[in-house]
């Protein structure tokens, strides 16, 4: 994902890309004005035109902030999990922390916007490549049953993006990080081998509760 050069950007600009994250989080971001991000924001417009040169590409940078640290977040605990069964755990952990902070309005904004799309696009391909080792590695322990990674993978992530949309959540009678967390564990359980995979997904489960408390 092409990373915001955030090292070496000015406190006072970083302090705006993080509150804009979040502001576009809560409330989407097509909606805004310069005007207005600027008086959301408490900042000038030129302190807007020195994170990024007009208004859309104010909105890239925000996305792609964003998107970084969210495949940051996803990525460490597929690579660096000792275990399969502690990846499959750190990826819905992850997984549904992030859906709890993103609201639909802002995923429909995202969508809509060509920059916001591409970003969305290439966090996919690049989670999917994680994924798919963490599967093959399953695969070869006996622990997953034999099919193909990649289909796996996108399969997960397309499911995931979906229930995250705004036509989904409104007709959804749950929580759109509640949906997250099930089509998580709906996959990783279809993955499981035997009858013991039950199990395995409520130990998965219970742990991640315990880790939450």
């Amino acid at each position: 994902m092409g990373k915001p050069k955030n090292k070496s950007v000015p406190v006072r600009l970083q302090r705006v890309l993080d509150e804009a994250e979040e502001l576009f989080a809560r409330e989407g971001f097509l909606h805004f004005s310069t005007d207005e991000l600027a008086r959301r924001l408490r900042c000038s417009k030129r302190t807007i035109y020195a994170v990024a040169p007009g208004r859309e590409k104010f909105f890239e940078a925000v996305i792609l902030h964003r998107v970084a640290k969210a495949e940051d977040a996803t990525i460490a605990p597929l690579r660096d999990a000792p275990t399969v069964q502690a990846a499959v755990q750190g990826c819905i952990k992850v997984g549904v922390e992030q859906a709890q902070d993103a609201t639909a309005l802002f995923m429909r904004d995202v969508m809509l916007f060509p920059a916001g799309r591409r970003a969305v696009d290439k966090w996919r391909a690049d989670i999917a490549d994680e994924l798919e080792h963490v599967i093959e590695r399953g695969i070869g322990e006996g622990l997953f049953r034999k099919i193909d990674p990649r289909v796996a993978a996108e399969a997960l992530l397309t499911s995931v993006l979906r229930v995250c949309e705004s036509d989904f959540s409104s007709k959804s009678r749950t929580t759109t990080s509640e949906a997250v967390r099930q089509v998580y564990e709906i996959f990783w359980a279809g993955l499981f081998r035997g009858r013991r995979y039950t199990k395995r997904v409520q130990r998965i489960r219970e742990e991640r509760q315990v880790a939450v408390v």
